[in-house]
């Protein structure tokens, strides 16, 4: 007897939230590739590759360490690792965020030739500076070896800690890059508010020199809580508070789903994107 011809229904696909996720488990190799291939190009016409991973948070640090310890006067012992943690975390999310903005557009004619999701390389992008960080963390180290600074097990939750990072870097990346399909100076004045967001984040200069009556404001930003789970597992040695954690954990997670969503619903847009 003769198998019975499979039937395609359009009407009975799955939503575009899920059948884009079924997508990309199938693409995962296709993730894997691209990572790997952000990795290379990043360091691949730089004479000392990816040590630049290691110079370049040495060196910015150094210059703000004088700027804001020395003329500024910040009374914190140790600012250098005060500092870095929050650096480098905010350095991965602003990286990472624009690589999803520029790779979902610069490959938008490779996803008209090629039937794959093109969430492949928004998570490519964050899982390269991903690898960025890691290697990042060997200069803190390093700083806390020379100044004396003590290792505790704290620093063991450092992985945790940046989970929600990631998905929240996902999420706003995947927003991003959506609005900017349509309205094409999106990306530009991203890139300009980005700026002020990093000025409005304790990461520089510490939460206490700014007025007791605007500290709810501050605690508002998403940025400040990722920054607690790690700078203090790396500068006091424990770790965050409980209401960082849930505030960390609950925006990461919704930002991811409200971007996967945006994404996902109106990801048609970019067929049409000339």
């Amino acid at each position: 007897m003769a198998e019975p011809l499979a039937i395609y229904d359009s009407a009975r696909r799955p939503h575009p939230f899920v059948e884009e996720a079924v997508e990309l488990w199938r693409f995962r190799d296709l993730i894997a590739l691209w990572t790997r291939r952000n990795i290379m190009l990043r360091y691949k016409r730089s004479a000392l590759g990816m040590l630049w991973a290691l110079l370049e948070p040495l060196v910015l640090m150094t210059i703000l360490s004088v700027v804001f310890s020395s003329i500024f006067r910040f009374d914190i012992r140790n600012y250098p690792i005060y500092l870095l943690p929050g650096l480098m975390l905010w350095d991965f999310f602003r990286r990472s965020s624009l690589q999803i903005i520029g790779d979902t557009m610069a490959t938008q004619s490779l996803a008209e030739r090629i039937h794959l999701p093109r969430s492949c390389f928004a998570v490519a992008a964050v899982l390269s500076y991903l690898f960025h960080w890691v290697i990042s963390l060997l200069p803190i180290f390093a700083i806390m070896l020379i100044l004396g600074h003590p290792f505790t097990w704290s620093l063991l939750i450092l992985p945790v800690a940046m989970a929600p990072v990631v998905l929240f870097a996902l999420g706003v990346g995947l927003v991003v890059a959506t609005l900017g399909a349509t309205f094409y100076d999106i990306q530009l004045t991203y890139q300009v508010g980005l700026t002020a967001w990093m000025y409005a984040t304790p990461i520089i200069y510490p939460l206490e020199i700014v007025a007791e009556r605007f500290q709810p404001y501050f605690r508002l930003n998403p940025m400040y809580h990722f920054c607690e789970l790690f700078r203090r597992p790396i500068f006091e040695g424990q770790l965050a508070s409980a209401e960082s954690w849930l505030m960390a954990v609950l925006c990461g997670g919704v930002m991811a789903l409200g971007g996967w969503w945006a994404f996902t619903r109106w990801r048609n847009v970019f067929d049409y994107r000339s």
